[in-house]
């Protein structure tokens, strides 16, 4: 399932990715992820997923926290987080 990635922040490793029927987010375990980048991977499912970054030859080991959140609970989750 390809996705967007809408939020990352590098000290935290949180990155929350829009796609098809809502929003995912999850920690990064290993690797990078660019805001704007397009990952294709297991967006749903709770766990440690591979992503694969659409035009790079690397791979994100990305752990699934929440999925289909709603893009208030995303606005939400991203308030709590800045603040």
């Amino acid at each position: 399932m390809p996705g967007t990635v809408i939020w990352f922040h590098p000290e935290l490793r949180v990155a929350l990715i829009e796609r098809v029927g809502g929003f995912t987010v999850g920690t990064v375990e290993e690797g990078q992820l660019t805001i704007g980048a397009v990952v294709v991977g297991n967006l749903t499912t709770p766990g440690p997923s591979v992503l694969k970054p659409v035009g790079s030859e690397g791979q994100v080991v990305f752990n699934v926290e929440a999925d289909a959140l709603t893009e208030d609970q995303a606005n939400e989750l991203l308030g709590f987080i800045r603040d």
